[in-house]
């Protein structure tokens, strides 16, 4: 996999080397112009930029559904307790609820204690 480049640092480094392209305008690159330097720059703070919305937007998406989530949670909580309260620990309805019917529970077995030699 190939390692990411800090995008602040390039950032910087290009904004470094356009002001010294613009002090001295007989530099050449090949076929890339200052404008297309300035041209790239600008396109990859606008990509970060928007990287950073969408992450802020992502965030605020993610703590609502954490939020509605618990809420739920806690609504088949009460129904359950009510299924329960309602029709009883060992009935088909508080089973099909999600419960487990006190008829299908584990027994407790003793702990079987080692006699001192």
């Amino acid at each position: 996999m190939p390692r990411t480049v800090p995008i602040d640092k390039v950032i910087a480094q290009a904004e470094r080397i356009a002001r010294v392209w613009e002090d001295n305008p007989t530099f050449s690159l090949g076929e890339i112009t200052l404008q297309q330097l300035k041209q790239t720059i600008a396109n990859l703070r606008a990509k970060r930029d928007q990287i950073e919305t969408l992450r802020t937007q992502l965030d605020g998406l993610s703590n609502d559904i954490q939020a509605l989530g618990q809420a739920l949670s806690q609504v088949n909580t009460r129904a359950l307790s009510g299924l329960r309260a309602t029709y009883g620990p060992d009935s088909n309805q508080y089973e099909q609820g999600g419960g487990t019917r006190s008829s299908e529970r584990k027994r407790p077995a003793r702990k079987q204690t080692k006699k001192p030699e």
